[in-house]
């Protein structure tokens, strides 16, 4: 729910208080193109007379027009203005010659004259702050009452964007046929495409480059189609998510297609139109199967994906997906109020815990201090440490103990997630769990009702602390991964990333007596998180393939990097400066004759596709560290040195703590059961990863010689 910008009460004539479970629903009266918005407000309940949802994005609040309700007039934004245009159905007298604009099908009766829809600008009183919360209360019941929930992307950008529309939604329907067969033309976007070399293409076949062109030009209209804003909004997640029926519309105003102003814009409006479902399937084929294709064309179809996991199901039909969980996969989407990322939300079924809502809507507190109720209701009442699990931090978290400041939106402790924080990753989920999943030894120390002055609370949980970190990779990005040819690698954030990362790993010092094919095993487990265990339970994340496959198609692409690398070194005096960026030798150069051997045999007959599919995801803006002990992990961006790897009770899997000073230690009452030592005061980086310290059934540190520990997260 946006909050408006404008602050001129709204004709409070026809916002009459509402009973509860009531609902507003607008009549909207026929018109043509031209004709000015006209309709009634009709106070019902919530299971009343069917109407219909718009789904759409409100835009630029200082876009506005004005639209007539009971005789009276209400300014909206631009974007409904047009959604209410497009919609209405059109006068009888003109019902006979073109499809009824409701959906661009022509099915709807043409006699009726007056479209039922709901509208969250015009139904709700905006400027009454007790009914907008009462009202984002129903809104999950709303969407998922409506007979059909319309998503409108706004008006196509004149002709060569409505041909884009057009085209796209061909695309995925002829896509869907096949979808396996539409994968493999796409790929030859992989390696000939515009940021190649130009004799690249000119060495194609005919055949080959009308392929390509074909393939860029359709790929370059489903990109387009998946940029509109429409798609980045977090409102939508539940709208489209609890929606029976959806249908996404666009069109191209009459105007737009005929400068002229002629008989056009009078015209009833011809919608695009393609169904929810359908681009649903599309998109989760793309982010399972083609992860490579759409990072290699910058495609935010992914976005689109996220949706439908927040309500994937099991096989009985329950939710597979948690409200927090599902908090992470929209934390990517925009709101214009930081707060809405948590109460668009509350129509997930698992926004409820014992028949209450996880938190209620309140709009007089900061968003640090709603997310940090959040957490602490989650925590307290599952006894687990998930929600902190899916903290992502942007920047490095504060290393000291601070207060509450309700002038601070972002004040928050560093072991909550702030949705508001761009999010870049996955959730890290690993297959086996690395402790206990509920410790009812956690404790909250310190109030969550953001009083100025008090103090953040901390979190006290006990564990044990795994290793301490000695080298950091860089940040991994999702281009860096696919191999294609030189200019495509020198084009990247980080060329030749593998090479650099082993360099971290296994430098050339020191290494000697370390097992060159377990420690590249583990890197290799670590980066689509897989545990080092035969019969595991599969990941969430990523595409999935058995650990012989993974074995074999991370072999093909160690020897795939090593072919590009001899290449590179071939023109290293020709590079225009950039053999600085170039390693001394490649991975597989620096590897002893037996494992060169070992993986030249893996690699035989296979590909590195799979293991790219695999890996880009879990991977994506994260880093792979080595420990003072030699271990391998992968976890936060802002991972630093000096970071401490811990397990911790009611943690799934591993965490990242670094140390920081007790500001008051001699203050510090004893909270809860903790060991002898003092506790080990720090701030949370985030989850990680570790292979070899994951196994089947060990959820003790104690059983890997790990040292006990406890600990107070700022």
């Amino acid at each position: 729910m946006n909050d408006p910008s404008h602050s001129k009460p709204q004709h409070p004539e026809y916002y009459s208080p509402l009973p509860a479970e009531f609902i507003r629903v607008f009549e909207l009266e026929a018109g043509k193109f031209s004709d000015p918005i006209v309709g009634r407000l009709v106070p019902q309940t919530i299971d009343g007379e069917p109407y219909e949802a718009l789904s759409y994005v409100w835009g630029d609040p200082r876009e506005r027009h004005e639209i007539a309700i009971d005789g009276a007039t209400l300014s909206v934004t631009k974007s409904l203005h047009g959604a209410l245009t497009a919609f209405r159905y059109r006068p009888l007298s003109e019902s006979n010659d073109i499809s009824d604009p409701g959906t661009g099908t022509g099915t709807e009766p043409a006699q009726r004259q007056v479209r039922r829809l709901w509208a969250d600008a015009v139904c709700i009183n905006q400027d009454d702050l007790h009914e907008r919360t009462s009202q984002i209360e129903l809104m999950g019941r709303i969407f998922a009452g409506a007979r059909r929930v319309l998503a409108w992307l706004g008006w196509e950008e004149g002709e060569v964007g409505r041909r884009h529309m057009q085209a796209a939604i061909r695309f995925i329907h002829f896509f869907m046929e096949n979808p396996e067969a539409g994968l493999r033309e796409a790929r030859i976007l992989l390696h000939h495409d515009v940021a190649g070399p130009a004799e690249g293409l000119a060495l194609l076949s005919e055949e080959d480059q009308c392929r390509f062109e074909e393939q860029a030009r359709k790929w370059k209209s489903v990109k387009v189609f998946f940029d509109i804003e429409y798609f980045h909004r977090a409102w939508i997640v539940q709208e489209l998510g609890l929606a029976r029926e959806a249908v996404i519309c666009t069109a191209l105003k009459p105007a737009d297609g005929d400068p002229g102003g002629g008989k056009a814009a009078e015209r009833a409006l011809e919608l695009d139109v393609v169904d929810w479902p359908l681009v649903g399937r599309f998109v989760k084929f793309l982010d399972f199967k083609g992860a490579s294709v759409v990072t290699h064309l910058s495609l935010l179809s992914w976005v689109a994906h996220h949706i439908l996991m927040v309500w994937e199901t099991k096989e009985d039909g329950t939710p597979d997906c948690d409200f927090l969980t599902g908090m992470h996969w929209t934390r990517i989407l925009g709101v214009t109020d930081a707060r809405d990322r948590v109460y668009s939300l509350l129509g997930h079924p698992m926004a409820v815990i014992d028949g209450e809502l996880v938190i209620k809507p309140d709009y007089t507190v900061t968003r640090g201090v709603i997310y940090t109720k959040l957490a602490v209701n989650l925590i307290r009442r599952t006894n687990n440490l998930y929600a902190v699990n899916l903290v992502d931090h942007e920047d490095d978290p504060s290393v000291e103990a601070r207060d509450w400041d309700p002038g601070d939106e972002s004040r928050m402790p560093s072991w909550v997630p702030d949705w508001h924080s761009i999010n870049r990753t996955t959730p890290l989920h690993c297959p086996i769990d690395a402790a206990e999943t509920e410790d009812a030894e956690i404790r909250i120390d310190g109030e969550t009702e953001g009083a100025k002055g008090t103090p953040l609370p901390h979190l006290l949980a006990r564990g044990w602390v795994v290793d301490e970190i000695s080298a950091v990779s860089r940040r991994m990005e999702t281009t860096d991964f696919p191999v294609t040819h030189l200019t495509r690698e020198w084009a990247k954030t980080n060329p030749f990333w593998l090479d650099h990362v082993w360099e971290v790993l296994f430098p050339d010092e020191g290494s000697r007596d370390r097992d060159a094919l377990a420690v590249l095993e583990t890197l290799s487990l670590a980066l689509p998180l897989v545990a080092e265990a035969e019969n595991q339970p599969e990941s969430k994340v990523g595409a999935k393939q058995t650990l012989e496959e993974h074995h074999r198609s991370f072999a093909a692409y160690v020897l795939e990097y090593h072919e590009l690398w001899r290449g590179a070194s071939e023109t290293r005096s020709t590079d225009d400066g950039r053999g600085s960026s170039l390693p001394a030798h490649s991975l597989y150069d620096g590897l002893p004759a037996a494992v060169q051997a070992e993986l030249r045999r893996r690699a035989a007959g296979s590909t590195s596709e799979k293991f790219i599919e695999c890996m880009t995801w879990p991977s994506m803006c994260r880093v792979v560290y080595r420990t003072a002990s030699g271990l391998v992990g992968m976890g936060s961006r802002v991972t630093q040195q000096g970071d401490l790897v811990c397990r911790v009770r009611g943690s799934t899997v591993l965490m990242t703590l670094r140390r920081i000073h007790d500001p008051s230690p001699g203050q510090r009452t004893k909270t809860g059961t903790a060991p002898d030592a003092a506790p080990i005061f720090c701030a949370h980086i985030g989850p990680t990863v570790v292979p070899a310290r994951i196994r089947n059934g060990v959820v003790n540190g104690g059983e890997f010689g790990e040292k006990a520990a406890y600990f107070r997260i700022v």
